[in-house]
């Protein structure tokens, strides 16, 4: 019998080593490029972190015509006058709350006037002039939309007013003229409404409204020294502030 052709055999080595040996492991997909995979473990941990920020702001206030009271008797055209102020918040929206529930502390102060010009109805004369000054620490509840850029927010709040009536001058012409300054310390609360604006990873600016209650009741002096009848208001101001903030 004639040997094989070398042709044949050259064929059937090139077929051994080409088609009929085992398939070749398919080839692994490539790795996720490592900046890719850093920056979803990166935002991954931060969506899961607390919020802790610490903000300052400016304010200004617009109170309601209440008038004052002196031993329940009314000053029926008592002015109340609006003033600036400022304050501090440091607020916290942990994250088992998804970061849309957050406490805040806020410590604030501003400045305002009471003037109720000398008016004589069933007999008797009365008059006031005052400079009201307050600070105010709250305690506030907030719940926000968790946007990135933009995050707007509702919240209560509820603490102390300081009360500071300065440079006083009532007048009442079957009580007498009381002068001298007087405080008081009295339960408030608060509504909010705001929006704050992400500008940077750590840096945010936000504005808000407030609608806040104070009743003050003051005890009076007379210019001897002697205790004077008490004077009450039952503070109403929409307040309007913004500032800026650092989160961490």
């Amino acid at each position: 019998m004639k040997p094989a052709s070398p042709y044949v055999a050259a064929f059937i080595c090139a077929w051994l080593m080409v088609g009929g040996s085992p398939s070749a492991a398919p080839a692994a997909e490539p790795a996720a490029p490592a900046g890719k995979a850093a920056g979803a473990a990166k935002s991954s941990q931060e969506e899961e972190k607390s919020e802790f920020y610490v903000s300052l702001f400016m304010q200004g206030s617009q109170p309601l015509n209440r008038p004052v009271r002196l031993q329940d008797d009314p000053y029926t055209n008592t002015d109340v006058q609006g003033g600036l102020g400022g304050g501090l918040k440091v607020g916290l929206f942990p994250a088992f709350a998804g970061r849309m529930v957050g406490l805040e502390a806020e410590v604030s102060g501003q400045d305002g006037k009471v003037d109720a010009p000398a008016r004589t109805t069933g007999g008797v004369t009365r008059s006031a002039n005052f400079r009201l000054q307050s600070i105010n620490a709250m305690a506030n509840l907030l719940l926000r939309y968790p946007g990135d850029t933009i995050q707007p927010y509702i919240g209560i709040g509820a603490g102390l007013s300081g009360g500071f009536a300065r440079d006083l001058n009532l007048q009442h012409s079957s009580v007498g003229v009381i002068r001298e300054n007087a405080a008081d310390g009295a339960f408030a609360y608060q509504f909010i409404g705001g929006v704050r604006a992400n500008v940077s990873e750590r840096v945010f600016l936000f504005t808000e409204y407030k609608y806040f209650v104070a009743n003050y009741q003051w005890e009076s002096e007379f210019a001897d020294g002697s205790h004077g009848p008490s004077f009450t208001m039952n503070y109403r101001a929409h307040i309007l502030s913004g500032g800026l903030g650092f989160r961490f």
